[in-house]
C-alpha cells in the first residue's frame, strides 16, 4: 500500500517589502523577493507566490495610471475642441 505524502506547507518568514504604491516600488519589491529566494530565506515556490501577487499589483497600478492618462487626454481634447469653436 502506497503512503500518501503530507503536503508541504509554507513556513512563515518575516521580511519587509516596500509599499507598492507605484510601478517603481513594485519593481523594488520584486527585486527583494528574488534576493530573499537566492539567499535561501524563501523557497522558490514561496517566491513565486509573492511575485504573482506583485504582478497583480503591477497590473492594477498600470490600469489606474492608464485610466488617469486617458481621462487627461479626453479633458485636453475637449478643451482643444472648445478653443477652436
Amino acid at each position: 500500500m502506497k503512503q500518501r505524502r503530507k503536503p508541504k506547507t509554507m513556513t512563515p518568514v518575516a521580511f519587509e517589502l516596500p509599499d507598492t504604491t507605484d510601478l517603481a516600488s513594485v519593481n523594488r519589491a520584486e527585486v527583494e523577493v528574488i534576493r530573499l529566494a537566492t539567499q535561501g530565506h524563501l523557497k522558490p515556490r514561496e517566491a513565486l507566490v509573492y511575485t504573482r501577487m506583485l504582478e497583480h499589483r503591477r497590473r492594477a497600478i498600470g490600469d489606474v495610471e492608464l485610466e488617469e492618462m486617458l481621462e487627461r487626454l479626453e479633458r485636453e481634447g475637449k478643451q482643444a475642441r472648445g478653443a477652436r469653436s
